[in-house]
Order: C-alpha cells, then sequence, then structure tokens
C-alpha cells in the first residue's frame, strides 16, 4: 500500500543503490558533457526511477497474486547498466566491481553457513539427510557428466551432433562450466516456501521439512562448487595440488572464524552487528579473491565457525536474514551487469536440455529418497524446483574468473534457468502442499487491506 511503511530492506537498498549511483552519474556526465551524454543521464535516472517504483508497487502485488518470485526485472537493470549497452556509462568497469560482487556472494555463503548449526543439525527430521543426498548427486551428476562427455567424451560425436563453436574452447574453460551446470542443477531454493506463507495458512509438518531440505542441501553444494576453484585453480602444480587447494580453502574459512570469534563478544546492537558483519564478510572475500579461490566456499565455513563458537552467533544469523532480502537484489543487478551475449541457438539448445535433465534427476532423487521408506512421498521433487540465490551467486562467481563462449553460454543457462523456475515453483509447491493438506485455506485479510484491494 502506497501509504504503509517501507519495509527496512527496502530502505536500506534505496538509499544504498543512492550514495552508489550518484557519483557514477557525475563521471558519466562531468567533464564538459555533451547534450547526448547529458540525454544519457537523464534517461538513466528516470530509468532507475521507474525500475524502483515498478518493483515496489507493481511487481510485489503481481508475485503474491500470480505466486511468481519476483527478481527478472533487477536482472534486467542490471543488463541495462552494464558494458552490454553500452549508451550508458554506469557499471562499465566491471574489475571496480570486484569489491561488492565479493561482498553479495560472501553474504550468501557467510548465511548459508551459520544456518548450520550443529544442535538443530542433530534434530534434523528423519530423512532428511538421505533426501538432500538424492536431489544434490543425481541431478548434478546427471547434467554435468553429461555435458563433459558431450564436450570432451566423444558422446556428441556418437550422436551426430556437430559442436563447431566448441571446438576452439580450452579444457578448463569447458569442463569448468560444465561443473558449473551439475552445482547449479542441484542447488535449490526456500524463496517459493517463504512466497506461499505471505498467502496462505501452512499447516503440518511437509513445508517446514522441505524448507529444511532446502537450506541444508545449499550448504553442501556450495562446498562442492568451492572444488570448482580448488580443480580449475590457475596456479595448480605439483605443489600445491588440488586436494591442497582445497585444504587451504577450507583452513582460511576456519582460520577466519577463529579468528574473528574473540572480536564478537556479546554486547553488539543490530547496527553493530551489521558493520562488523561487513567488514568479516569483505575481508573474508577478498582473502579467497586473493588466491583465487571460491569467496562462497570460504564463507561457509567461516559462517559454520561462527554459528557454532561465537556466542552471539544466532544474533548475527537473525541480522543476516534481516539483510538477505537487499543483498539479493544487488547480486540480481550484478549477474545483470556481467552478463555477455552468447550463441543464440546453442544457448537454447543448452537451455532446454539443461532444464530437462533436471527435472529427470530431480524426479529419480525423490524415487531414490523413498525407496524403502513409507512415510515419505516418492513426489518431493515438487518441492525442489527453484534454484535461488545460491545459484546465481555461483554463476556471478564463476564468471568473474572463468571467460570464453562456452564460459557465457552455461552463465546464461543458468540465469535463465533460475527465471523460468521461479515463475513456476510456487505454483508447484503449492500443488504439492495442497495435496499432502499443509495447505488448506488462504489467510484471512484485515478490513482495511480488503478495502484498499477492492479500490485499487
Amino acid at each position: 500500500m502506497m501509504g504503509s511503511p517501507r519495509p527496512p530492506w527496502a530502505r536500506f537498498a534505496l538509499w544504498t543503490s543512492a550514495l552508489w549511483l550518484l557519483p557514477n552519474l557525475a563521471f558519466a556526465g562531468g567533464g564538459g558533457a555533451s547534450a547526448e551524454s547529458t540525454a544519457t543521464v537523464v534517461a538513466l535516472l528516470i530509468g532507475v526511477g521507474i525500475a524502483y517504483l515498478f518493483a515496489n508497487f507493481v511487481v510485489e502485488r503481481v508475485q503474491k497474486r500470480f505466486l511468481v518470485v519476483a527478481g527478472v526485472e533487477y536482472l534486467v537493470l542490471g543488463l541495462l547498466l552494464g558494458p552490454s549497452v553500452p549508451q550508458i556509462h554506469v557499471l562499465d568497469d566491471i574489475a571496480g566491481l570486484l569489491p561488492l560482487i565479493a561482498l553479495a556472494a560472501g553474504w550468501v555463503g557467510l548465511l548459508r553457513g551459520m544456518e548450520f548449526d550443529i544442535d538443530r543439525f542433530r534434530d534434523r527430521p528423519p530423512g532428511a539427510l538421505r533426501t538432500v543426498a538424492m536431489h544434490i548427486l543425481v541431478p548434478g551428476a546427471l547434467v554435468g557428466g553429461l555435458a563433459y562427455m558431450l564436450l570432451f567424451g566423444g558422446l556428441a560425436e556418437q550422436l551426430g551432433v556437430s559442436l563447431e563453436f566448441a571446438e576452439e574452447i580450452p579444457w578448463r574453460a569447458g569442463a569448468a562450466s560444465c561443473f558449473l551446470l551439475g552445482c547449479a542443477a542441484a542447488s535449490d531454493s526456500s524463496e517459493p516456501y517463504d512466497l506461499l506463507s505471505t498467502r496462505y495458512e501452512i499447516e503440518g509438518e511437509l513445508s517446514g521439512w522441505l524448507r529444511a531440505c532446502t537450506r541444508l542441501g545449499d550448504f553442501f553444494v556450495i562446498v562442492v562448487f568451492g572444488l570448482l576453484f580448488c580443480i580449475f585453480h590457475p596456479r595448480v602444480s605439483t605443489h600445491p595440488t588440488e586436494a591442497e587447494w582445497f585444504l587451504i580453502q577450507v583452513a582460511l574459512g576456519v582460520g577466519l572464524g577463529a579468528l574473528f570469534v574473540p572480536f564478537l563478544g556479546g554486547h553488539e546492537t543490530p547496527n553493530g552487528r551489521f558493520l562488523a558483519l561487513v567488514g568479516i564478510i569483505t575481508f573474508a572475500s577478498g582473502a579467497a579473491y586473493f588466491l583465487e579461490l571460491s569467496p562462497l566456499a570460504v564463507n561457509v565455513f567461516l559462517g559454520f565457525v561462527l554459528v557454532n563458537v561465537a556466542r552471539t552467533g544466532r544474533q548475527m544469523l537473525e541480522t543476516l536474514n534481516g539483510t538477505e532480502r537487499p543483498m539479493w537484489l544487488v547480486l540480481l543487478v550484478l549477474a545483470g551487469a556481467l552478463w555477455h551475449p552468447p550463441p543464440l541457438v546453442p544457448t537454447l539448445v543448452a537451455l532446454a536440455a539443461f532444464i530437462l535433465l533436471r527435472l529427470i534427476g530431480k524426479w529419480t532423487g525423490s524415487r531414490l529418497a523413498a525407496w524403502g521408506m513409507d512415510d515419505m512421498r516418492p513426489d518431493l521433487y515438487r518441492g525442489f524446483t527453484s534454484h535461488g540465490g545460491v545459484a546465481v551467486a555461483m554463476a556471478v562467481s564463476f564468471q568473474v574468473v572463468f571467460d570464453g563462449v562456452l564460459v557465457d553460454i552455461a552463465y546464461t543457462v543458468v540465469l535463465a534457468s533460475v527465471v523460468l523456475h521461479d515463475l513456476v515453483a510456487p505454483r508447484v509447491l503449492r500443488g504439492l502442499l495442497v495435496d499432502s493438506g499443509d495447505i488448506r485455506r488462504e489467510k484471512q485479510k484485515a478490513p482495511y487491506a480488503q478495502n484498499q484491494e477492492a479500490k485499487a
């Protein structure tokens, strides 16, 4: 509603965007700017204003009414501000964005790491670990393995498929792209549950159980994704080896966690905890990028240490949860800015194959998880449809390190899959929860809200 107070995350996102955009706009229009550059700045201001108003007063209403996870509008905004649209000079300098990229990606990693509380893990629902393992291993191995076989295993020649665009692709970039696709296929998201909870009264245990599985799965997917930076590290030689780079990655996260624990004494205010988290994530992500390791994986291990050792671990987790939304929006804008147009036909074919193989993998994983367990539904894959922030964070971290035509194709496939699955995931999940009896009615609206909606 227009008259309702704007939530804190919206104020944070607005002021952060304004403070960050204004200097860029000043440089874009300064130095004796011509009429053309002035018109570009004015058009950019109008475009950003319209995008902000559209996102806050239209998309949120559409999101709740039609059950879609919003986010594509921020991808488009980042695309317009990035180097793919040379007429607008705001996010042209990708190297200058690396600190912000490291902060946003590291934020996702730290949040997922701090959700792995050992005490809560011991109380996990029965069958959760088995379900998570099947929904990670099966689709990840199916998508990543088949992609590698097509490119480097001779499968394309046996099937009579021509891959002319991939003939000059180096093995490192091609194999790393297959690894990324496998990790993205394995990732899930809890955003559909959060969206449904705003509209429906959700009862029963299945919804909470599925949400816990997606968060637990995110932790393991990020750990596996960290192997990508170790296996395909540019400085891999006899020493350090791939295994040694992984140990360095784990030691970096755990060591920084042990280093920061004494500074979290338990007397911080929410603002103090927020500033402390910004400093911690920036330092850890910067160290990861300096060593050319995954900022996601380093911050996952860091968060695991903080939540299980620091006295204020759970308070820090509450602060992270409260700022997840603005960081997610920043990550989407950066993801759009990093996009490079790939070849159209190979990308569409790869996207269709990725979606189909991921669906088959999730379906098979559900069947295997329910095999021999009478109390588990065999159609739980309907609750693991969406990708979410972890897939986008992995793709962004990958894009700034690797380059090449296949890298652009893999990056585009992941982003497009996130958008497409977010359009259908809430409705698919709603069908599952209706069948299980967890959803029986919509939430009752307050009389004032009903009147305002009737006027609108």
